[in-house]
């Protein structure tokens, strides 16, 4: 999440320095690929173990259950971090604060 602050920081800073009307920062989008693919390979690392690990404790007959119980908590996960994004943004006014809490 560092990175992702630090490009967020650097997105926001060439924003502001270059003035264009519309607001869009002069940045090329390649700036955010190294933080979607180390984002990438940690969520699939995470899946996959948290699916092994519900496969081996769960019985047989709860199988689609665990299935089901982990995209319910990635929904939960993802409602709760755009809520604190979207507070965090309302109270700071800058979105890169909410990398570094996280």
């Amino acid at each position: 999440m560092i990175v992702v602050a630090m490009v967020e920081k650097k997105r926001r800073d060439t924003a502001t320095s270059h003035h264009w009307p519309d607001g869009v920062a002069p940045l090329s989008v390649m700036w955010l690929a190294p933080q979607l693919i180390l984002m990438a390979f940690a969520e699939a690392f995470n899946l996959l173990s948290l699916l092994e690990f519900y496969y081996k404790e769960f019985p047989d007959n709860m199988k689609s259950m665990s299935t089901a119980m982990f995209c319910v908590m990635a929904g939960v996960a993802n409602y709760l971090s755009s809520a604190s994004v979207t507070t965090v943004h309302k109270v700071t006014g800058k979105c890169d604060f909410f990398y570094y809490i996280v």
